[in-house]
């Protein structure tokens, strides 16, 4: 699959978002529950082959960057010498509606990485919603990120002390007819307000991104491993439905 040449802008959203107290969204998702199905689990994907240059990243994305431990879903970046990085890209082949987008992920670190788990129309593009995003030589902050289809953005962080790479947390969306919850672990970071288009379904997709306008360029500490490589790592995936 070629990467398309209007790539909306994955940068950094400044400023304060709008506060929603959490009582009120979890009342919400209450009163609803007896529209939700059962989670289904998504393991069907197009492994992305081909040189990525939106936002000004440096990898190239093939197939073998990416394979399955048993039920983990493992993504490889690592560089290839003279200026050649390699890494991993994958989109579901079905796309999803409303309901819970849910990743339990083991993200990497290292300078110049952005690793993420999100979701996104592709065709047209937005809208897109990450799950997380994570820059490598920042690994203490998660961000998860709004972008309806005018690419208008909001978006939220969470701090942890211990650094949220290297270990396994879950990071997930509610997308509702009128709103989007982010959650990590089970906690809303925040809420943004939005309806999406009738008729629009989302792919779930996982890739680790090298350089770029974000994260920046690697250097030698990024593969300072005992294999030259940092892995993403994602245990489960799963869509539960939400019918309004």
């Amino acid at each position: 699959m070629i990467p398309p040449s209007g790539r909306p802008s994955r940068r950094r959203i400044l400023g304060a978002a709008l506060a929603v107290p959490p009582a009120l969204i979890l009342g919400a998702q209450s009163a609803r529950a007896a529209s939700w199905g059962a989670p289904v689990a998504v393991n069907s994907w197009t492994k992305i082959n081909a040189r990525w240059t939106a936002n000004n990243e440096l990898e190239t994305y093939r197939p073998d960057c990416v394979w399955y431990e048993g039920n983990t879903l493992v993504i490889k970046a690592y560089n290839a010498g003279g200026g050649v990085y390699y890494s991993g890209r994958v989109e579901s082949t079905a796309r999803y509606g409303y309901g819970t987008y849910s990743f339990t992920a083991n993200m990497p670190n290292g300078r110049g990485l952005l690793p993420a788990v999100w979701a996104a129309a592709l065709n047209p593009w937005l809208p897109e919603f990450d799950a997380a995003e994570i820059v490598g030589q920042n690994p203490g902050v998660v961000y998860q990120t709004s972008h309806d289809i005018n690419n208008a953005q909001q978006q939220f962080s969470r701090t942890n002390s211990s650094g949220w790479t290297n270990s396994y947390h879950t990071y997930s969306f509610s997308w509702f007819p009128d709103h989007i919850d982010f959650a990590v672990d089970g906690n809303i970071t925040g809420t943004t307000w939005y309806r999406t288009p009738a008729g629009t379904a989302l792919r779930f997709i996982a890739n680790i991104a090298v350089g770029g306008d974000w994260p920046g360029d690697p250097d030698s500490s990024t593969w300072a491993t005992s294999d030259g490589a940092r892995y993403l790592k994602i245990s489960s995936i799963t869509h539960t439905p939400y019918t309004p």
